[in-house]
């Protein structure tokens, strides 16, 4: 019988004395288990609520954009096809389509920006007329190679930025200094952050958009229109009301006497307009005096050389017809001749030339200031005289 009860256990039963230390030991375990369980359980719900204040009191746990990391390498595949679109675009551009190349550069300049392919990219939009926006990657261009790029190629950005807003009229956009230090106000032309603030930025022709945001203030919009090269329109933002009762989401125009537009053209348009115009009547004008004084000159030699024809034919058979006369007189009326007929073309030719300048003064553009002209005949011993005065 012992033999039996020693085969159906394998181990031996625990001593009666051993039984409740463990019974206390796998409680005070049960305990310590629940007790953590239980203080972890308010650290997992904080966590899983949102924390609005984060963006208060930043942490370096996992930040959303760090302001200190790299830029993104574009991968070999994306150089690869930034490249390809810019050889195919310099195809276009090299058989006269550049209608068709610049989308190509803006593609490319996207994967892989370069100052190399935005240059390229300017002289795609001036070639097609696209002036504002060739003016604004030369300005880019310009700025980049300016920290120490390429010395030649921020040259040629700068020449042609500048030849580019000759050919275009200007936005000038003043604000006050309240204005500017409103948190977040910002300034856009056409929806385009606007690059120049108190300084003429050079803009499409059109119709054109500016406004002015600020949280809690109220949009600043007007409409302004600018058509020639050379014009330069300036708008002034003196302040922003506030958004109190204005509805939400909807634009509202600042009062009046917030902003104005004023409208002014530069110093050598208005002073001369159109000086093709005004440097053509100067050359008729004085074309007109050198007829004058030529055919006046021609009209004395003429009249002294006819007085010696006429004493010299005193012992000709005929002299009313200077028949049996020497052959000095034949040359002497010969001469006074071609004097007479030179001074009659010279005055037929300052006449024409005197009306053409009566006709360029009087169409002279209403913008530019008229030249005071007088015309006056005064006469002489040989005929008369024609003075002019312009």
């Amino acid at each position: 019988m012992p033999e039996e009860t020693s085969r159906g256990s394998c181990r031996s039963p625990a001593p009666r004395s051993a039984r409740p230390a463990a019974r206390r030991r796998l409680g005070r375990a049960a305990l310590g288990l629940l007790g953590a369980l239980a203080a972890s359980a308010p650290a997992v719900a904080v966590r899983a609520q949102p924390t609005p204040a984060a963006p208060a009191q930043p942490t370096s746990a996992a930040p959303v954009r760090p302001t200190s990391a790299a830029p993104v390498r574009p991968t070999p595949a994306v150089r690869a096809d930034a490249d390809l679109l810019r050889r195919q675009a310099q195809e276009l551009l090299a058989s006269g389509r550049p209608e068709a190349a610049c989308p190509k550069l803006e593609e490319s300049d996207r994967l892989v920006p370069s100052a190399g392919t935005k240059l390229e990219l300017a002289r795609c939009h001036e070639s097609t007329g696209r002036l504002a926006s060739a003016w604004a990657l030369y300005t880019d261009v310009a700025a980049a190679e300016a920290a120490g790029g390429d010395a030649k190629r921020g040259a040629e950005a700068r020449a042609r930025s500048a030849a580019v807003a000759e050919r275009l009229p200007a936005l000038t956009i003043s604000v006050s200094g309240e204005v500017k230090e409103l948190p977040g106000f910002e300034v856009t032309i056409d929806g385009d952050p606007a690059r120049r603030l108190g300084e003429p930025q050079p803009v499409a022709p059109g119709r054109r958009l500016v406004t002015a945001t600020a949280p809690g203030r109220r949009t600043f919009t007007r409409e302004v229109e600018v058509s020639r090269p050379g014009e330069r329109v300036a708008v002034e933002i003196a302040a922003l009301a506030p958004a109190e009762g204005a509805s939400e989401g909807a634009p509202e125009p600042a009062p009046a006497a917030s902003g104005s537009v004023r409208r002014r053209w530069p110093a050598p348009d208005r002073s001369r307009p159109d000086p093709i115009h005004r440097n053509l009547m100067w050359v008729t004008g004085g074309l007109t005096l050198a007829g004058v004084a030529l055919g006046t000159t021609f009209g004395v030699l003429a009249i002294t050389t006819w007085d010696k024809v006429e004493d010299a034919s005193a012992g000709c058979d005929n002299p009313a017809r200077y028949r049996g006369c020497p052959q000095r007189v034949h040359d002497l009326s010969s001469r006074a001749m071609s004097y007479s007929t030179v001074s009659d073309f010279s005055f037929i030719a300052a006449g024409a030339a005197l009306a053409g300048t009566a006709v360029l003064w009087l169409t002279l553009p209403e913008a530019a200031p008229r030249a005071s002209a007088r015309v006056e005949i005064a006469p002489g011993v040989f005929g008369g005289s024609v003075l002019g005065v312009f």
